[in-house]
């Protein structure tokens, strides 16, 4: 089975490349969803959240105000660190029981999406690592765009995260969105078709290990932050 990590900076249209491979009948892990779905009211990482920043971050329906928390930790790294701790648990326990059910249904190519790839250290255990780019004036315009916010505010979001420049440089292959479309779907057709391929080799680590190996790779970077 081989595991694929798949990143990229913030609106450079990873997620569109995602949901490309996944038009392709390639299975997807996607850790922003897994991200958003374990602070949803009831679940563990819900109570976890609520505990550790009090009620005062809850809509007036019970559910997480994700926008005020990203905020509070956007701009506090201590809220940040508070915010991974309670989180990340419930997300690395997600995604070892999506991977292992992958496993289970015989699943020979699964793409994992992570937006923290490079900087967690998940990479070495995914291969290969895929990262969408684009340039920088296309990546604040999209982020301006989407967000609805100055350019000063995109600027200090893309400069919060790992440059693409380094994220490049730990690559294995680019997807480059900086055109239309119709481009960006004739580059994943190509990527789906060159995974399907490779995926005869048995990836670095068997599935049920990865998932194991993976997990305690990212619970002992949350801890050590």
């Amino acid at each position: 089975m081989r595991l694929v990590g798949l990143t990229g900076g913030i609106a450079t249209g990873k997620s569109t490349v995602s949901t490309l491979l996944e038009s392709c009948q390639i299975s997807i892990v996607d850790c922003d969803k897994i991200a958003k779905s374990v602070v949803q009211k009831g679940r563990w990482g819900y109570r976890r959240v609520v505990q550790t920043f009090g009620t005062s971050i809850l809509q007036a329906d019970g559910e997480v105000d994700r926008d005020a928390l990203g905020a509070l930790a956007f701009n506090n790294r201590e809220a940040r660190r508070a915010l991974n701790h309670a989180t990340h648990p419930a997300v690395l326990l997600e995604i070892i029981r999506q991977l292992l059910l992958h496993w289970l249904a015989c699943k020979w190519l699964v793409v994992v999406d992570m937006p923290l790839l490079f900087e967690t250290g998940a990479y070495r255990l995914l291969w290969p690592r895929v990262l969408v780019t684009c340039s920088s004036k296309v990546q604040l315009e999209r982020l301006m765009r989407r967000d609805k916010c100055f350019q000063q505010l995109a600027e200090a979001k893309v400069a919060a995260q790992m440059p693409l420049e380094r994220k490049a440089a730990l690559a294995d292959q680019i997807v480059e969105n900086s055109g239309d479309r119709a481009a960006l779907e004739s580059q994943v057709r190509a990527l789906a078709s060159r995974l399907k391929r490779s995926a005869c080799l048995q990836g670095p680590l068997t599935s049920p290990i990865a998932a194991a190996a993976l997990a305690l790779l990212l619970l002992a970077v949350c801890v050590m932050r």
